[in-house]
């Protein structure tokens, strides 16, 4: 019954993405191409023809630059190939707000990168459904994936998308890895393709700093004996646990104890908001001694619950929640909605987006492969098995605050020409220099000590 269920959803959704793309001979020219850096002139944005350049962000004398390729080059004609020359498809398992922009951002930068977007697949938080999408989408002639299975299922994505030579893929919200474990091995398993995104660890250790800050601004004399700090943590995978020890650190660190640090796990609840609510509520409800809550979100649609329980307890005012996404946070404030969900560590999809799709073009241009692009972010302990190097580019990242918010995501939509913002209609001009794209210094761990 399950299996037929699982069928039956693959071909609504397939029905659903068929219906939806371009008729034959329909299609169009790609759009005006973004600047690398944004464009606040607000004329026409249509670039100069495209020069004979041999790659994109060549070095000066003209050769690759493995690092740099993935990302887009106004001055690079990415047609050379034939307009719509490969299909892309993003695949999630899930279908929350977060996979949604990213579908937007994608489908954003397709035609940029000369490819025909195939569609956004959501799994329904099935992972066999997932690879029935994949298989499918296969089968339709799709070469370029994006895909955000459950962690679980990349052994078998692996294994899927090896009988077919001519496909490339990447992934988007976690690292690739195969699941083994033992001593040595990184969580979660060894790396099996290049990973672009962010650390863990670091995420989550940022996070708790950020709460301890707020704290300290504005209850400098409330003992740390008087506040909760609660973490969410979903410790069926591996890279949302990761940030909840990083939390952890920080929080003994700062306060010399554990007594009052919490662990929310929706693993048995569900990684959504009433999964958030189910797990938050018994914690806060039954530590009623805590009229302080600091609560490290994980991901928006946790974080949300938990600033709907502190409101429910009436410990708005007290209380400060934050997390690593904050997609749904800027749509909250674009509503007028303030709450004790504060802070969001946040990277545009349409920046995130970008070096990923580009990635993916480059493998099926034969320019670089899984194990040579980005040569500078391999990182000497954690690269794969089998004489692999695997590289983990990093995004950079900017807190969201209420305050500054517009500006950040409008400068993201003047940097890749797009409009995903309603802010330049509210006369938000940011600075062209205030934020960046691209990190260009490899962090010092990615070296051998």
């Amino acid at each position: 019954m399950k299996k037929a269920l699982a069928i039956l959803l693959v071909l609504c959704m397939v029905f659903t993405i068929v219906a939806c793309k371009p008729s034959e001979g329909g299609n169009t020219p790609p759009p005006a191409s973004p600047s690398p850096t944004p464009d606040n002139s607000g004329g026409d944005d249509t670039p100069p023809p495209p020069g004979d350049k041999a790659y994109p962000n060549a070095n000066d004398d003209g050769t690759m630059n493995a690092d740099t390729i993935a990302h887009y080059d106004r001055d690079f004609d990415y047609t050379r190939g034939g307009t719509f020359s490969a299909k892309v498809a993003y695949l999630a398992t899930e279908n929350s707000f977060l996979y949604a922009q990213s579908a937007v951002a994608y489908e954003h930068w397709a035609p940029y990168y000369g490819m025909e977007w195939y569609g956004f697949l959501t799994a329904g938080g099935d992972s066999n459904v997932f690879l029935d999408l994949l298989q499918t989408a296969l089968d339709d002639g799709v070469t370029a994936f994006i895909l955000d299975p459950d962690t679980t299922v990349f052994p078998a994505v692996r294994a899927l998308i090896s009988k077919y030579p001519e496909v490339k893929w990447m992934s988007q919200m976690a690292p690739p890895r195969d699941g083994e474990s033992g001593d040595g091995i990184p969580i979660g398993g060894n790396l099996i393709n290049p990973y672009v995104g962010f650390d863990n660890f670091d995420a989550g250790a940022q996070q708790a700093i950020k709460l301890i800050e707020w704290k300290k601004e504005n209850f400098p004399d409330l003992p740390w004996s008087e506040v909760g700090f609660l973490c969410f943590n979903f410790s069926s995978s591996p890279p949302l646990a990761e940030r909840v020890i990083g939390a952890r650190e920080v929080w003994l660190n700062e306060t010399g104890s554990l007594d009052n640090f919490f662990e929310a796990d929706a693993v048995s609840t569900g990684l959504n908001l009433q999964g958030g609510l189910d797990a938050a509520t018994p914690i806060i409800s039954t530590n009623d001694q805590y009229k302080h809550w600091l609560v490290v979100g994980l991901i928006d649609d946790l974080a949300q619950a938990a600033a709907s329980v502190i409101a429910t307890q009436g410990l708005t005012d007290t209380s400060c929640v934050v997390t690593f996404g904050g997609s749904s946070l800027q749509v909250q404030w674009d509503a007028g909605k303030q709450d004790s969900f504060r802070y969001a560590l946040f990277t545009a999809q349409n920046l995130y987006a970008e070096p990923i799709i580009g990635a993916v073009y480059a493998y099926l241009q034969g320019w670089v492969t899984p194990d040579s692009i980005w040569p500078s972010w391999v990182k000497w302990d954690d690269h794969g098995v089998d004489d692999h190097t695997y590289s983990q580019l990093r995004l950079p990242t900017v807190w969201l605050t209420h305050e500054t918010y517009k500006d950040y995501l409008e400068w993201t939509d003047q940097y890749a020409h797009a409009t995903a913002y309603p802010y330049d209609g509210e006369g938000v001009n940011p600075d062209p220099d205030a934020f960046t794209a691209i990190i260009t210094e490899v962090p010092p761990e990615y070296k051998q000590p």
